[in-house]
């Protein structure tokens, strides 16, 4: 784990107030990946006790965008913004477990598009995981100033 990356994104992270509302957590970050988190509380359920797709597409669009973050940090702070261009899911699973795990990975960074694959996965009590999603997005990395408040 790049502590210093980490550190960075955490503080980016706790600006950001939908990542906060719905409890993404980073728990890793190095070079060209990122894994997260999220406690799955009731909110994130539909009405089949499962947990939402959309909680899972976005997992996967965090995710994935915080590995293509990576590639624009230039050892202090990030040279440019980054913002999904393309994402696809493909649900594998329906989501049952208490937790989900997800592993983003950039696949090949290139001056303005990043490319990467990320992997959902629920996370059992007993420490047993199941694949849930599959997905590739595309990121731009932009010239869109970095905001560190948000106006209402």
């Amino acid at each position: 784990m790049n502590q210093a990356l980490k550190t960075y994104m955490d503080t980016r992270l706790r600006e950001n107030q939908f990542i906060q509302y719905i409890g993404l957590e980073l728990t890793d970050i190095d070079l060209h990946t990122a894994s997260m988190e999220l406690n799955i509380q009731d909110h994130h359920m539909q009405h089949t006790g499962f947990t939402h797709g959309g909680v899972t597409a976005t997992i996967c669009d965090v995710t994935t965008g915080i590995a293509a973050y990576t590639a624009v940090y230039n050892g202090t702070e990030m040279s440019k913004n980054v913002v999904t261009v393309d994402l696809k899911i493909s649900y594998v699973n329906p989501s049952t477990a208490p937790k989900l795990r997800a592993v983003g990975k950039v696949m090949k960074a290139g001056q303005n598009l990043i490319f990467c694959e990320g992997q959902v996965f629920d996370v059992f009590a007993t420490g047993e995981e199941k694949l849930v999603a599959t997905c590739v997005s595309i990121m731009a990395a932009v010239d869109i100033p970095l905001k560190s408040t948000v106006k209402k």
